[in-house]
């Protein structure tokens, strides 16, 4: 019942008014899929809550990312997962963006948990290039305990406005695959997505609809598709 009370306050606070510097929001998935990977949800949705906040002119800023399966709390509370990032955003030159920082990824409910066993910190870099054609972005993400390897992605996306309140998204990503939880390397997956933004005063709404190919077998077998809902509060959206 205490486990039901934290996902339902995680989710209630991304719904309350945020301060410039916070932004959060709440996804709703029908299915969990990560970097080529179908999550240990048997193809359950999930809600995913998450909370931003920048630290003051730092340039450093806190977040917090949850994700939950809309199924049977004792079946998948292992898989269940609340996730802490530091991250740092660089000043660059203009149309240049760099940021990096670390992600500790939790399994806090794991039965008999263990520090070492149910969580793994993760090293990362992203570079965009904001003025040129799908604002080319790459980025690096280097596990150091469970998945104990790299991870990168090359991707774009690109807008069109729809009216003053909507618009349209649409971009994908290509991932390259070393070792981070499986054993061999090569590109290991291929992500698009549609979405289309709704103002709704100070809250966006987001439907989107969602593929991935893999390119290979250890990572998933199958094309997977998925749709989200999700609910979007300060920041830019």
């Amino acid at each position: 019942m205490k486990k039901i009370a934290l996902l339902l306050a995680l989710a209630a606070a991304t719904l309350l008014p945020l301060p410039g510097s916070v932004s959060g929001g709440v996804d709703v998935v029908s299915r969990y899929v990560w970097r080529g990977f179908d999550l240990l949800y048997d193809n359950h949705p999930a809600v995913q809550p998450y909370l931003n906040a920048g630290l003051g002119d730092s340039r450093f800023s806190l977040g917090i990312w949850s994700s939950f399966a809309l199924a049977s709390w004792s079946e998948y509370k292992a898989a269940n997962e609340i996730d802490l990032t530091l991250a740092y955003d660089f000043a660059m030159p203009e149309g240049w963006e760099l940021a990096a920082g670390a992600t500790l990824y939790g399994y806090w409910f794991a039965e008999d948990f263990r520090f070492g066993d149910a969580t793994s910190p993760e090293l990362f870099a992203s570079l965009t290039r904001s003025d040129l054609p799908l604002s080319p972005c790459l980025s690096v993400y280097y596990d150091l305990n469970l998945g104990s390897g790299l991870y990168a992605t090359l991707g774009g996306s690109h807008e069109w406005k729809l009216a003053e309140k909507a618009r349209l998204e649409a971009g994908g990503l290509i991932g390259f695959n070393s070792r981070q939880y499986i054993e061999k390397t090569g590109f290991s997956d291929i992500d698009l997505y549609v979405r289309a933004p709704l103002s709704l005063g100070r809250a966006t709404l987001v439907p989107s609809l969602n593929v991935m190919v893999p390119l290979m077998d250890e990572v998933n077998e199958a094309t997977e598709f998925w749709v989200g809902i999700s609910i979007v509060l300060g920041g830019d959206e």
